[in-house]
C-alpha cells in the first residue's frame, strides 16, 4: 500500500485552500500546521484532475457536510472509504477561520 504526502497552503486571507489533484488515491489523514487557525474543516471535491476548476460541497448521506474536527499540530484520522468517489477529481479544504499564508495543511492521500 502507498502514502503520499501533499502539502496545502493557503493563499491569503481566504477560508478555501487551494484544490490538489488526489491522483487516484483516497484522503487517509490531515494535518493542519502550527499556524493553523481554524477547529474544523470541512472538503469540497471538483471533477477537475488538475486542482483547478469548480468545486462542490461534499455532503454526507443525511445532506451534512462533510466535516472533521482538526487542532494545529495533531493529525486526524479520516476513513478513506468515505472517499472513495473523490479518487478521481480534486479537493480541496475549507477551514470554519479565516486563514492566511502562514496556515497549511498536510494531507495524506493513500492507495485504494
Amino acid at each position: 500500500m502507498a502514502n503520499k504526502l501533499k502539502k496545502v497552503t493557503y493563499t491569503g486571507s481566504v477560508t478555501q485552500s487551494p484544490g490538489i489533484a488526489t491522483e487516484g488515491m483516497l484522503l487517509g489523514g490531515l494535518l493542519p500546521n502550527a499556524a493553523f487557525n481554524g477547529t474544523s474543516v470541512s472538503v469540497q471535491w471538483s471533477p477537475d484532475q488538475d486542482g483547478g476548476g469548480t468545486f462542490i460541497d461534499v455532503k454526507e448521506t443525511d445532506g451534512s457536510a462533510v466535516s472533521y474536527t482538526v487542532a494545529a499540530n495533531k493529525v486526524t484520522r479520516v476513513d478513506p472509504s468515505g472517499f472513495a468517489f473523490a479518487s478521481t477529481g480534486s479537493i480541496r479544504f475549507v477551514s470554519g477561520s479565516t486563514e492566511d499564508t502562514s496556515s497549511a495543511i498536510t494531507v495524506l492521500l493513500r492507495d485504494s
